[in-house]
């Protein structure tokens, strides 16, 4: 199974006057050695930012748009995506508290390789 590492959520850029933010997420896929020897191998990948509520439950902010990527020969990917989000999105805490905490979640899901479909001839009887 993939392992996941690395993972980095940064804020790249806030600015104030069109209240919007700018995040980038990365980190690194290792693939095991089945997954390096399958041809065609893809992963679906879906990462979500959190707000961190401890002790209460953390709040779903935002999800990025799922994307696929390909199984790399030498078994290591590196992945980055960055998306600007209103601060309305991020905003997870809202007064009185004045600092968020956000955090990225990242799933990742192996694309079995493409299979073939026939449509085979047709027999005519009475059955």
């Amino acid at each position: 199974m993939a392992t996941i590492t690395n993972l980095k959520l940064e804020l790249l850029e806030h600015n104030h006057q069109t209240r919007t933010a700018k995040v980038r997420v990365s980190y690194k896929v290792y693939l095991s050695s089945v997954e390096r020897n399958m041809t065609g191998l893809r992963y679906r990948e879906n990462i979500e930012l959190w707000g961190e509520d401890t002790p209460d439950p953390d709040d779903f902010l935002y999800r990025f748009p799922t994307a696929v990527f390909p199984a790399e020969q030498d078994g290591v990917v590196s992945r980055s995506r960055t998306v600007t989000v209103g601060d309305d999105v991020l905003d997870e805490d809202g007064f009185p508290r004045p600092t968020d905490e956000v955090y990225a979640k990242i799933c990742i899901k192996p694309l079995l390789p493409t299979g073939n479909c026939r449509k085979s001839n047709v027999i005519k009887h009475k059955f």
